[in-house]
């Protein structure tokens, strides 16, 4: 990921062999999370015409402003809570986390430095010395500018609380309070995470202890070993056979853990 300021307008620009190469080279290991079919065409012509609206404008926040809408057009067409990264390209379904990896993907293919920043329950982008903020999840509003309604939407977002999808279920609250800029090997482990929370949803515990497991290689998170707490008790209190709960327990306490090794360094 990368920190600061903007690069000008007139440096760095993309090739067509650069474009050629961003899938293979950037999104692969996120499409890699889960099983994908992806249009290398549609994907190619797409960057093309963001590299000579990118040649063409001299003032950047005008870019990124064209940016936010084409992705949004072109590949965010309907906001999922459990959309997987690989569905942002089947059906255009998309949530924070993988609206955001997608577009921190094209802001690093232009060479626009930016901070993707976590909270307990959300994810968003920061740019230009934080004087803009990008919500993904709302392609109406979502280009935040200036520094203090940017710190103002920052304050919601730190204040927010579960947002429930469905009301008649009970939702799990986090007992810590994140604020971390996050790098691209943890929004992989972000995706496994919530591949886990899936599972987890979905009674499957011996897959959501495998996603979290993977999680864990990439991102040592606090809602990660909070998460394994959590599958400790429904693997012990479940139906599972006797020695897949051995090894799924034994699974748990390792990612605890590593988790609790690299916080305590924090």
């Amino acid at each position: 990921m990368l920190f600061g300021g903007l690069v000008s307008a007139t440096d760095n620009r993309s090739s067509e062999r650069d474009i050629r190469r961003l899938p293979s080279e950037i999104l692969q290991p996120y499409l890699e999370t889960t099983a994908a079919a992806f249009d290398q065409k549609m994907w190619d012509s797409f960057v093309l015409k963001l590299s000579k609206k990118h040649a063409s404008k001299a003032n950047e926040v005008s870019f990124i402003r064209y940016l936010f809408n084409q992705t949004h057009n072109q590949y965010l067409k309907r906001f999922s809570s459990n959309a997987t990264f690989a569905s942002v390209f089947a059906d255009g379904s998309y949530n924070c986390l993988t609206g955001t990896i997608l577009f921190s993907v094209l802001l690093d293919h232009f060479k626009i430095e930016h901070r993707i920043i976590e909270t307990n329950y959300h994810i968003f982008i920061l740019i230009q010395n934080d004087d803009l903020l990008i919500e993904i999840t709302d392609p109406n509003n979502g280009f935040i500018t200036g520094k203090e309604d940017v710190a103002n939407r920052i304050e919601k977002y730190r204040l927010q609380g579960v947002d429930p999808v469905n009301p008649r279920l009970a939702y799990y609250e986090y007992s810590f309070e994140l604020y971390n800029e996050v790098s691209d090997a943890e929004l992989i482990g972000l995706l496994y995470y919530n591949l886990a929370v899936d599972s987890f949803n979905q009674s499957n515990l011996k897959e959501a202890v495998r996603y979290l497991s993977r999680a864990i290689e990439r991102y040592a998170s606090p809602r990660i070993e909070e998460f394994a707490e959590i599958l400790l008790l429904a693997v012990h209190e479940s139906r599972l056979q006797t020695q897949e709960k051995i090894l799924c327990k034994k699974e748990l306490q390792t990612i605890r853990y590593k988790a609790m090794l690299v916080m305590a360094e924090l």
